[in-house]
């Protein structure tokens, strides 16, 4: 055989997975025109969006144990120090890159001010959405859970007892009577969603007792290292149904899109703006920081993620591609399993400069609709607001929207103007995710690269003193020979 075509099988074979999730992706789209083209009924949707929900399913079932397992084992890895320093870095580079959302999204839509070419009807809205304060109240609660096993299907959530009455109001000019909704009083219920920020403070604090705990933890430390790569085996044999799931999702979506043309001629502006904000961080911020620090091709290392960019743009959750992150980057990038199991995770929970993007710019956007003034103070007002409040943005479809209209509430803005957010919710909440994931898995490397020396000095303190194993260290020198290899490639 040809050495170039010995070549170009071997390119094949080693991106399959690759090649064959586009494939998916393309065939999904295919039918989802041909469905959307038949008027579906909700039960024609169902099968055809089924085998993506079976896909889901299978990938939730691994998150949570995953997380678990690899943040404690992560941790315990690492000296307090060197923990520390880790959770400094990966912190500072994510809140860092959120403000930089914000900044993007706002100077945009100041720019191109789409909102002054769709303006539109205003239509009321019966429920309340939780203000400000209370979501971050919720936040801090979900930070402490009180029980780490409500915490893996259940966060805690404000709720609000309320009444409705009736009230005549102009709107664009014509009196209307409108039902208006008032808050009575507050009470702490829950929602059916995982606190990961909850479980990932708790594994963390449990890795560092084992780590202090010497030879006693060396038993928990080993089950829960057992159980990590346990769960990774699994599912690298499941991302082999990635090509089906996407196919199923997508086809759904599309196919149960309606009035797509005259959404598009209404919105295209606010579209376009988003689009091209999201560019700016994937193409231009996300690979100069990367080569910056890198010294190495971006472009190469996210091609590397093409897999997992392809399901996050399919499930519109950064969450659900944490296995396959944790796959990629400790292999094909050898980055420090120390680093991704603890780093990984706090990015799901907190990296938000895609939803930054498309929060600051949907406020200006439903304040230029609406007539309102957006001056140098509303703008500042919304950036900081947004880079705040994007740290409660849980990592689920269409929860950004919702921060959209809790920040409206705090601007005295009618939140109904954000109803016509709606129509391109499902487009915009992908790419969303997609830039969300750009940033978090260039964080992960550029954390490594900053606590570089901090590993190293650890890993040489190891070999230095061998002894260790018999005071209970040992469970890190034995377990991260390869973590070494890793940092001198």
């Amino acid at each position: 055989m040809p050495k170039g075509r010995e070549k170009c099988l071997e390119i094949v074979k080693a991106n399959l997975l690759v090649l064959l999730t586009l494939v998916g992706a393309a065939i999904g789209f295919i039918i989802g025109v041909i469905v959307r083209n038949t008027n579906p009924t909700d039960s024609t949707l169902m099968w055809v969006g089924i085998l993506g929900e079976v896909y889901l399913n299978m990938l939730k079932m691994m998150i949570v144990p995953l997380i678990v397992s690899s943040v404690i084992t992560g941790t315990a890895t690492l000296d307090p120090k060197a923990n520390g320093k880790i959770s400094l870095v990966c912190l500072g580079y994510i809140m860092s890159m959120n403000f930089l959302g914000c900044l993007v999204g706002s100077i945009l839509c100041v720019i191109v001010r789409p909102g002054e070419i769709a303006k539109t009807e205003v239509h009321a809205f019966n429920s309340v959405p939780l203000e400000t304060e209370d979501i971050f109240a919720d936040l801090l609660r979900n930070i402490f859970p009180g029980n780490l096993i409500a915490a893996t299907f259940r966060k805690t959530m404000t709720s609000y007892d309320t009444e409705q009455y009736r009230v005549n109001e102009t709107v664009n000019g014509t009196i209307v009577e409108v039902i208006k909704t008032v808050v009575i009083g507050k009470n702490l219920s829950s929602a059916n969603s995982t606190n990961i920020l909850g479980i990932l403070i708790a594994c963390a604090v449990f890795g560092i007792a084992t780590a202090s705990a010497k030879e006693i933890g060396q038993p928990f430390f080993k089950f829960f290292y057992s159980a990590t790569e346990i769960i990774l085996l699994i599912l690298g044999k499941l991302v082999w149904f990635t090509p089906i799931g996407v196919a199923s999702l997508i086809g759904k979506t599309i196919g149960g899109t309606k009035n797509l043309e005259d959404d598009f001629s209404r919105l295209g502006l606010y579209i376009a703006t988003q689009m091209i904000g999201y560019l700016l961080v994937v193409i231009a911020a996300v690979p100069i920081t990367y080569f910056t620090l890198m010294k190495m091709n971006p472009f190469k290392f996210l091609f590397t993620l093409v897999n997992a960019f392809v399901i996050v743009f399919a499930t519109s959750s950064t969450a659900m591609a944490i296995p396959e992150s944790i796959r990629q980057l400790e292999g094909p990038n050898k980055v420090d399993r120390r680093v991704t199991r603890f780093s990984i995770p706090l990015c799901a929970a907190i990296g938000r400069c895609g939803s930054c993007i498309y929060i600051s710019i949907s406020c200006l956007f439903v304040m230029q609709i609406t007539d309102q003034d957006v001056d140098v103070a509303s703008v500042i007002l919304v950036i900081i607001l947004t880079a705040f409040s994007s740290l409660a943005v849980p990592s689920v479809a269409g929860a950004s929207l919702i921060t959209v209209i809790i920040l409206l509430t705090a601007l005295n803005i009618p939140p109904e103007a954000a109803a016509l957010l709606f129509s391109f919710e499902w487009l915009l909440d992908r790419m969303r995710s997609c830039t969300n994931y750009s940033v978090q898995s260039t964080c992960v490397v550029v954390t490594q690269r900053l606590c570089l020396s901090s590993l190293m000095t650890e890993n040489k303190d190891e070999e230095d003193n061998p002894e260790i194993n018999e005071n209970g260290n040992g469970i890190q020198l034995a377990l991260v020979v390869d973590d070494e290899k890793h940092l001198q490639e």
